[in-house]
This record gives structure tokens, C-alpha cells and sequence, in this order.
């Protein structure tokens, strides 16, 4: 059974991006697998578990991505500008995922107590901290406080993901997130000033 669950969860993934959650049966989603609605029950207690597991594995597998740019690059600044622009960009490719988020903007919320992928989002968050100190110990960054510095960038990100794919004009959106990274890796101070 286990062998088929990636499937399982994408094809949930596809019918709750489609229909949204309300709408999506466990009839469709089975109908998809060319499983019985009963055969379903052996991966999930119900439409809710199911649609749960569908979206973490989803933000999962944006995650991995993210992982695997980052750990492509090389610099400190290179990895900054990897997980920022791969976490980014992502959702422009992935239209089911994109499509959940649209009508269930809750799987992403401003504020971690309400956040029902807490684990996930927490992940992604230490995955930014870790590139933010290993620019500090390589000089590449200043000193700063890690918790607070993840806090705030991971706030911003997700206020651009909110903003970019749920309520707002994606390609303006874009050219400001663009610039925002911009800012935050070259201040707003010339660097020859004195």
C-alpha cells in the first residue's frame, strides 16, 4: 500500500486543486487512482487526513527543491539568493499547489499558532537560519540575531508568497520581491559614503 501513496497524495492534491476542498469527494479522488472510495481509507481516515497529507507533502516537495538549490550554490550570498528566488518562483511552476493556496490561504498563514504545517514551515525556517549563520561565520554577513533576522525574512517571504499568488498582479509582485532581495543583501546606504 505504502508504494502508492505518493500517488495517492498526488492525485488528492490534483482533484482538492480542481474542485477545492468543499467540492472534492473521495468518489473523485478514488475515480483518479482507479481505486474504490474504500481502497482510499487505507491511506487516510477521511477527506480531511487526506487533504492534509496532499498539501504537506506538496509544501514538502517545495522544500526539497529549495534544499537542493541551495545546496548548489556556493557562497554564502549565493545560497541567500537560491532559497530566496527557488522559494519564490516555485509556485509559478507548480499550479496545483498554487491553486490550494489560492483557496486555502490558511495552509500559509502570517502567524505560526495558526499554522496547520507548523513542522514544515519550521523546517524552512532553520533552513534559512542555517544560511544566515553560515554567512556570519564567514564574514559574509554581519553580526546580527539569528532567531530575529529568520523571524522577520521568513515574514516577508511569506507576505510576497501571499501577495504574489493569492491576491496581487504576479509579475509586479515579482519585480518587487526582486528588488526587496536587492535591498536586503545592499542596504540602502551607498558603500563608499564617507
Amino acid at each position: 500500500m505504502t508504494e502508492r501513496l505518493p500517488e495517492v497524495l498526488n492525485a488528492a492534491l490534483k482533484c482538492f486543486a480542481r474542485y477545492g476542498y468543499k467540492k472534492t469527494t473521495l468518489e473523485e479522488i478514488a475515480e483518479e487512482l482507479g481505486l474504490t472510495k474504500g481502497a482510499l481509507y487505507s491511506y487516510a481516515s477521511g477527506k480531511e487526513e487526506l487533504y492534509q497529507k496532499a498539501v504537506a507533502s506538496a509544501l514538502t516537495r517545495w522544500q526539497t527543491k529549495v534544499r537542493e538549490a541551495v545546496e548548489e550554490a556556493g557562497s554564502p550570498e549565493d545560497m541567500f539568493m537560491a532559497l530566496s528566488f527557488k522559494a519564490f518562483k516555485y509556485l509559478a511552476a507548480d499550479d496545483d499547489l498554487r491553486n490550494i493556496l489560492i483557496n486555502d490561504p490558511d495552509i500559509f498563514p502570517m502567524f505560526p499558532k495558526d499554522d496547520p504545517f507548523f513542522e514544515i514551515n519550521e523546517n524552512s525556517r532553520n533552513m534559512l537560519r542555517a544560511v544566515l549563520e553560515e554567512g556570519i561565520n564567514s564574514n559574509t554577513f554581519r553580526p546580527l540575531d539569528l532567531d530575529s533576522a529568520t523571524w522577520l525574512l521568513f515574514s516577508i517571504y511569506k507576505m510576497f508568497i501571499i501577495d504574489t499568488y493569492v491576491v496581487s498582479d504576479r509579475e509586479a509582485t515579482e519585480k518587487l520581491f526582486k528588488d526587496a532581495v536587492d535591498l536586503l543583501l545592499h542596504g540602502l546606504f551607498r558603500q563608499n559614503r564617507h
